[in-house]
C-alpha cells in the first residue's frame, strides 16, 4: 500500500467515524461539548477543558476541591485541546484565530496569551512534554506529521518523516 493510499484511507476512516458519532464540526446536529478534552494539572488540583458557550468553544478551569469553574478564554474563535506545562503555570491549546489553526500558550498567572506557531498550515493536538517542549501535529507537508517546539525560544523540530518510513 503506498503512502497516498494509506493517507486517503486514514482520512476516509476519520470522516466516517466522525459522521457515525455525530460530530457537529462537519454539519448535522449541533452538539454541545461540555467538559471536553479534560487535562489534569500536574499537582492534581485543577481540570482544564473546553466547553461550548454562546460564541463557540472556550477554555475553562475547574478547581476540583471547591468545584469552582472559571472561564479562561473568551473570543469569537474556538479554543480547544488544553494541555498543562510541567510546572502548571501555563496551558498550551489550539485555536482557529486569524483564519488559521495554530498553537497558543496562556500564562495562567497573567492571563497573557501568546501565538506560538504562525505557519499557514494547521497546527493541532498540543501536548506539553516533560522536557518543556510542546509536541503537536501539523499538515505543513503533504501529510500530518509530528513536530515539537520550544515555547520559550521558538525552536521548531520536525520529528517524523513519512518518506523515511516507506520502503
Amino acid at each position: 500500500m503506498n503512502k497516498s493510499h494509506r493517507f486517503s484511507t486514514g482520512i476516509g476512516l476519520l470522516f466516517c467515524l466522525l459522521a457515525i458519532t455525530g460530530c457537529g464540526f462537519f454539519g448535522g446536529d449541533e452538539l454541545e461539548y461540555n467538559y471536553w478534552e479534560p487535562a489534569l494539572s500536574p499537582d492534581g488540583t485543577t481540570l482544564a477543558y473546553e466547553s461550548t458557550v454562546e460564541s463557540g468553544l472556550e477554555l475553562f478551569l475547574l478547581d476540583l476541591d471547591t468545584n469552582v469553574e472559571t472561564q479562561i478564554t473568551d473570543n469569537e474563535h474556538p479554543d480547544w485541546s488544553p494541555d498543562w506545562s510541567p510546572d502548571g503555570t501555563r496551558l498550551a491549546f489550539a485555536s482557529s484565530r486569524e483564519d488559521n489553526v495554530d498553537i497558543y500558550v496562556l500564562n495562567l498567572d497573567t492571563g497573557e496569551e501568546f501565538r506560538l506557531t504562525t505557519h499557514a498550515a494547521d497546527d493541532i493536538n498540543p501536548s506539553w512534554g516533560v522536557d518543556g517542549d510542546i509536541y503537536f501535529n501539523s499538515n505543513r507537508g503533504d501529510a500530518w506529521e509530528a513536530y515539537a517546539i520550544d515555547p520559550d525560544n521558538l525552536v521548531l523540530r520536525k520529528l517524523t518523516s513519512l518518506d523515511a518510513l516507506t520502503p
